[in-house]
């Protein structure tokens, strides 16, 4: 337990060690310095910023952890909240008639909500715009990657979900 201690008050030394860095170039005002000062915070927790790492972050820099994950959510590098993988689930007209099932799935079956993690904290849900590939609806991107005409089953193939 005191290990554990330790290494969270370390983690938070270095992300305030981070913050105050790229609170004197500007952040959070000057959003060139915001995402840098993530990228960097994101590096040195091993790839996620955690809810708790959100806080700290957000606190040094004086605005709301919903502003930080409103910024971090256009950025694809960003991974704030976890999850090893992304799910992007396209937001057109076309993926959202044909892919009504896909979401309902995810939502009322899995729990997925956008901006967090699901299934034990393994994937990141996120909801976009139309990534214009509309003749093979639904889509989805998986880690960056467009899966064209997704079904439930192949979803759930990928998902790891029997």
């Amino acid at each position: 337990m005191k290990e554990k201690e330790t290494n969270k008050e370390t983690r938070n030394e270095t992300l305030h060690e981070i913050t105050a860095y790229y609170r004197a170039q500007g952040a959070p005002r000057d959003q060139t310095a915001l995402i840098a000062c993530l990228r960097e915070a994101q590096t040195a927790c091993g790839g996620t910023l955690t809810g708790d790492d959100q806080q700290t972050v957000a606190q040094a820099l004086g605005v709301g952890t919903g502003y930080l994950q409103a910024v971090a959510k256009r950025i694809p590098d960003l991974r704030l909240g976890g999850g090893a993988h992304t799910l992007t689930v396209c937001g057109g007209a076309a993926c959202r008639g044909r892919g009504a099932a896909l979401r309902r799935y995810l939502e009322d079956e899995l729990g997925a909500r956008d901006g967090q993690t699901f299934l034990n904290g393994t994937w990141m849900y996120r909801k976009t715009g139309c990534m214009h590939a509309c003749r093979t609806a639904p889509n989805v991107k998986i880690d960056g990657k467009l899966v064209e005409n997704i079904t439930l089953a192949g979803l759930k193939r990928r998902l790891g979900v029997k």
